[in-house]
């Protein structure tokens, strides 16, 4: 592997730790990474990924001991101004940008040509129109404000940013977790231009796909300690799940347990809003069903239509054989619980506690007493009880769900859907954004309230997930079931066919999902 100009790495982060109250975040790591290389970094959550890059941003300062040095210079950024100045730029996942300006002013911001107090538009545009060209986004005007841009789009801002800042090394955090598929290609390529250019890119990922396509090497912390750090051939998918989270795979979908029971839940001829169109299904208990599509299928609406967040126009639903039309808090009455793909915005309440979280869909019905007046024990019973079950880490109850790792808060989530008791279990993206040893314990999870008699609604863009779990999948295509399939007769070609609306032609595509 070729190093710098020097015998030093191009960044070399040498016995880096960080304390926080009661968290030892970081310890005594130590990494190279070489220049023009895309060096990989991976771990599950709470590993120290996100704190390792902030100190590299001037986000954070590491405890003493440690040392950064960048081109065989002494690095130690105060600021984030620092690191820019330093010629390190981090783009992570939530966007630093203005809305409000222009293109131009997002990716000249504090560097404008001017003359006398005045900028220089005619250079502001040639130079963005420059960077843009470079990212082969030429056809996005210098003009246009940000807020208008898709998510795709203003990550390309972030990027030109980093160009104009002549950075030699960009940090990437998650930089796929908000990009449709077309939008992740159009990153993977700049990514591959900004490596031909000789950048630098610390590339961070759960997604293990982007980091065999596109790392040259790849380095994994586990529990804020440095494991290994090689060259990405001389892994594989299973040694470098293996050392992310300590222990050996034996096989990485549970065994399904017993076979579907009596219906629960039947669509007949659904239809709402021009998303979805004559749909109808059926749900046994003890069943996981599946649902796959592309984006704009009509799958995440079909979630949404059972639950009650989405009106129907026409057809019927029945839970256990009577009539229900959907709404929130009528679903949970009828033990139908449903969580949401938005684990953040809407799986959680950010700023309260884990205790009330969990106990918010039953506030009602198993914490209130029959005049109304919460239970102060009943709720710590009932947040005990998934706390434990679910193998919640958390400090304490009392501990805002914000301050979890992303894996805690989706056990926080399912931990209140649980607490419901349901029947029918509608799961949006279950594994969505979560590293990999808490996606194993998630499928554990829904394989075993299927085992307990749970009807389990698998809703996923990951194919594995879906051929690993379900005992059926339904494929939809605009807003249509085109295809009900049995996972043990069927492969993740023939599920795309349908999801494309294609049965002939061979496919080869990739659905969206790790």
């Amino acid at each position: 592997m070729s190093k710098s100009m020097s015998d030093h790495a191009f960044l070399e982060i040498q016995n880096i730790s960080k304390t926080y109250p009661g968290v030892q975040a970081l310890h005594g790591v130590s990494i190279d990474v070489n220049q023009g290389l895309v060096h990989g970094l991976v771990g599950e959550n709470g590993a120290g990924k996100s704190t390792l890059i902030k100190i590299l941003a001037g986000a954070e300062t590491a405890d003493p001991g440690g040392e950064i040095r960048l081109k065989g210079q002494h690095f130690e950024p105060a600021t984030p101004k620092d690191a820019l100045v330093g010629g390190i730029s981090t783009i992570y996942q939530v966007f630093n940008l203005l809305p409000d300006r222009a293109i131009m002013h997002n990716v000249l911001l504090g560097q404008e040509p001017a003359k006398r107090g005045i900028l220089n538009m005619k250079v502001m545009k040639s130079e963005t129109v420059r960077v843009l060209d470079m990212l082969g986004a030429g056809h996005l005007s210098p003009d246009t404000l940000v807020g208008k841009l898709k998510v795709g789009e203003q990550q390309v801002v972030e990027i030109a940013k980093a160009l104009v800042n002549k950075s030699e090394l960009l940090v990437m955090d998650e930089p796929t977790a908000a990009l449709n598929q077309a939008e992740a290609e159009a990153l993977f390529d700049n990514v591959r231009t900004l490596r031909a250019e000789g950048v630098t890119i610390l590339y961070v990922s759960h997604r293990l796909n982007e980091i065999f396509d596109l790392a040259d090497t790849v380095s994994v912390l586990r529990d804020g300690e440095h494991i290994v750090t090689g060259d990405i051939t001389s892994f594989t998918r299973e040694s470098l799940i293996e050392a992310m989270i300590g222990r050996k795979l034996e096989g990485v979908f549970p065994e399904r347990q017993g076979e579907p029971g009596d219906e629960i839940l039947r669509l007949n001829r659904i239809s709402s809003d021009k998303v979805l169109s004559d749909v109808s299904l059926t749900l046994h208990k003890g069943e996981i069903l599946a649902v796959a599509g592309l984006s704009g299928s009509g799958k995440t609406e079909l979630g949404k239509v059972i639950y009650g967040d989405l009106p129907i126009d026409q057809g019927q639903i029945t839970v256990a054989g009577e009539p229900f039309r959907p709404q929130p808090a009528r679903a949970i009455d009828h033990r139908v619980i449903y969580l949401p793909e938005d684990r953040k915005n809407d799986g959680v309440l950010q700023e309260l506690s884990v205790r009330r979280n969990i106990s918010l869909s039953v506030l009602r019905n198993r914490v209130a007493n029959r005049f109304g007046i919460l239970s102060p024990k009943r709720e710590r019973q009932v947040a005990q009880e998934q706390i434990d079950g679910l193998d919640i880490k958390t400090p304490t109850m009392e501990q805002e769900v914000l301050y979890l790792s992303g894996g805690n808060q989706q056990k926080v989530a399912l931990g209140r859907c649980l607490a419901a008791d349901p029947e029918v279990f509608i799961m949006m993206e279950p594994t969505q954004g979560i590293d990999v040893g808490v996606k194993f314990e998630i499928y554990q999870f829904i394989v075993e309230q299927a085992a307990e008699g749970k009807a389990i609604l698998l809703i996923s863009s990951e194919l594995a997930e879906i051929l690993g779990l379900a005992h059926r999948v339904l494929v939809m295509h605009d807003g249509r079931i085109i295809a009900d399939l049995d996972t043990g007769q069927t492969d993740q070609e023939e599920i795309l066919r349908y999801a494309l609306g294609d049965t002939k032609d061979k496919v080869t595509t990739q659905m969206s999902g790790e």
